[in-house]
């Protein structure tokens, strides 16, 4: 069977993906993290468990699509012969989910940019996309949960990345969250976010000193516990901005199979999760203290790879069946509808001149 241009494109994205994945570790809160916090917030405000499940998978691929562009050259001979290669990650510019994680903030002004930034391009990116005639009415809860999770996984990095345990004093409940201090005491705080890669230029916070990415890093359960809340609380504001928003279909929603194959969600993206994230090592860190698979690391392993093949399957498959071409609709926020354009639009980027 020969497949379309659009649908070997989209073949060879995934392709070129998992291996990028596997390769390339994520500067992010290990996934674990991520999908406990983004679990926790979804299920404070109501959503459902298919709801609750889509937004983990959105917040998972903020970090997918992170994976560095120089990479593809080299992960590019691994795809086979027949297949388009990747030369833009299918048209994700890894350079705008990259400004998603709270990265590299010298000074606190940038910071506090940041922040402002953030909330206005995801109320925006909201507001457009729940208006959009253009969005099929069966991908705009997709759509809109996308938006919503791949902006927590940037408020979640916050408080992985950044020095606010370290220098925002705890009080009964906790650190408390951005919101909750004022702008003064944040600017006498002088709140600076770790660069990656690591280096030694005085002055700057590195990665290494500062992520609280996984269990066997400093103050990961306090750094979890923050953005857990922090999720709650972001939630609830953007829900509170903007009411045009169908939030009650979306509190609701299920997600629908269209054939006996398309258990998606539960099964291959969810799947995807927990495969790429193990083998890439970044699950929760390198040693975690609970493994996703089978308690040796070797078969947990060995156990990933298999699940990981089964997942390919289905979504090759449905690349060559569906129309437009995506491994499930459940990455069409990203793979064609392009939301993180829109919320990452002028926030900072490490190196850029502004």
């Amino acid at each position: 069977m020969t497949l379309p241009t659009s649908r070997l494109g989209i073949l060879a994205l995934t392709c070129a993906l998992v291996l990028v994945a596997i390769a390339t570790p994520s500067q992010a809160f290990d996934t674990k993290w991520h999908a406990e916090a983004t679990r926790l917030a979804m299920e404070r405000h109501g959503f459902s468990a298919d709801a609750r499940l889509m937004c983990q998978f959105a917040n998972y691929l903020t970090d997918y699509f992170s994976a560095p562009g120089d990479h593809l050259e080299a992960l590019n001979a691994y795809v086979p012969a027949g297949i388009p290669k990747a030369g833009g990650l299918g048209g994700v510019e890894p350079a705008h989910v990259a400004r998603l994680h709270f990265d590299a903030l010298i000074m606190h002004s940038q910071v506090e940019y940041q922040w402002k930034t953030l909330e206005s391009n995801t109320k925006n990116a909201l507001e457009r996309w729940a208006a959009d005639p253009s969005v099929k009415a069966g991908y705009r809860p997709v759509v809109l949960m996308t938006i919503l999770c791949a902006s927590l996984h940037a408020v979640q990095d916050f408080y992985s990345h950044s020095n606010w345990l370290k220098k925002v004093p705890a009080r009964d409940g906790g650190t408390p969250i951005w919101f909750e201090v004022p702008e003064a005491e944040r600017i006498e705080a002088n709140i600076k976010s770790g660069w990656y890669p690591d280096g030694d230029t005085a002055g700057r916070l590195y990665h290494r000193e500062e992520n609280k990415d996984s269990s066997a890093r400093p103050l990961n359960v306090p750094a979890f516990n923050a953005a857990t809340r922090a999720s709650i609380d972001w939630v609830g504001r953007l829900m509170a901005q903007t009411p045009g928003v169908p939030w009650g279909t979306l509190k609701a929603w299920t997600a629908q199979p269209t054939n006996l194959n398309g258990m998606w969600l539960k099964k291959p993206d969810a799947s995807f999760i927990t495969t790429t994230s193990t083998l890439a090592g970044h699950w929760d860190g390198e040693t975690p203290v609970k493994n996703v698979f089978a308690p040796e690391a070797s078969r947990n392993k060995n156990m990933a790879g298999e699940a990981l093949q089964l997942t390919l399957g289905v979504y090759f498959k449905n690349i060559s069946q569906s129309s437009p071409a995506t491994p499930t609709p459940h990455w069409v926020g990203f793979t064609i509808y392009h939301v993180e354009k829109a919320l990452s639009s002028q926030l900072y980027l490490q190196n850029e001149v502004r």
